[in-house]
């Protein structure tokens, strides 16, 4: 089982590319998520180190949908969310 003692984002199964747009430090993590599905989530380069030095990814990153930063946090994509959580939801009635 992999354990998560730092970001995935930040692990050695995530490619960190820095390039810089229009004046704007950007960077871009890429790789395979946990299921094996490619990933590649762009943002600016201070608020990856803003999440890095400890505040609230949604307040980093409001740009990216849920799923974008439960790759960055876990490397889990919405694919095997629900793959593990298959069947376990109530049905209304």
């Amino acid at each position: 089982m992999f354990m998560f003692n730092k970001p995935y984002a930040l692990s050695d199964r995530t490619t960190r590319t820095i390039t810089t747009v229009n004046d704007v430090d950007m960077i871009e993590f890429s790789g395979l998520s946990t299921s094996g599905s490619k990933f590649s989530i762009v943002t600016k380069l201070a608020d990856a180190q803003r999440w890095v030095n400890g505040e609230l990814i949604q307040n980093c990153f409001p740009h990216l949908n849920a799923d974008e930063r439960e790759i960055l946090m876990t490397g889990i994509d919405a694919q095997a969310w629900e793959t593990m959580f298959a069947g376990t939801q109530e049905e209304d009635e």
